[in-house]
């Protein structure tokens, strides 16, 4: 993919907390978040596209502005999943995500601010792999290829 340009898509930012921890999420509230795994789908559909949004969750949350950057100032950005994609397919994903085995919810409105989801957040014991999420995607959208786009140990 070339980083001039802005194509629209949708991701997976999956963190990892390693401790308990009570975070306060803006005007959302506070939250006990249990040490474990999370994955938050996204959406990039403004000027910068995927990849003017993917930069945004590599850099440290100073000023959150997202429910998810106030998670990211608690928890490490393990990995980012993508696909670019002129079609919305944000709240299929969310439908996608909780299909995944052991997959819970555990804040209603997480994300969701302009969805009819109930939260765009889910949380795992265990690490969620890259490949049981793309067979649900393919399963139900042949066409779509699903990228790791940045993964840390």
């Amino acid at each position: 993919m070339n980083l001039d340009e802005k194509l629209p898509g949708t991701y997976v930012l999956l963190l990892h907390l390693s401790v308990n921890k009570t975070i306060t999420i803006g005007k959302l509230g506070v939250f006990d978040f249990p040490i474990g795994w999370y994955a938050y789908i996204g959406s990039a559909f403004g000027p910068g596209g995927l990849i003017g949004r993917i930069k945004h969750h590599l850099r440290p949350p100073e000023k959150p502005h997202w429910h998810i950057d106030y998670l990211r100032q608690e928890a490490i950005l393990k990995e980012i999943w993508l696909s670019p994609d002129t079609e919305r397919r944000e709240q299929d994903w969310v439908d996608l995500m909780i299909d995944i085995p052991d997959a819970a919810t555990l804040i209603d409105g997480f994300g969701a601010s302009d969805s009819d989801r109930e939260t765009h957040l889910f949380y795992f014991d265990a690490r969620p792999s890259l490949e049981d999420f793309a067979v649900g995607v393919r399963a139900r959208f042949p066409e779509t290829k699903v990228l790791r786009a940045y993964a840390v140990e």
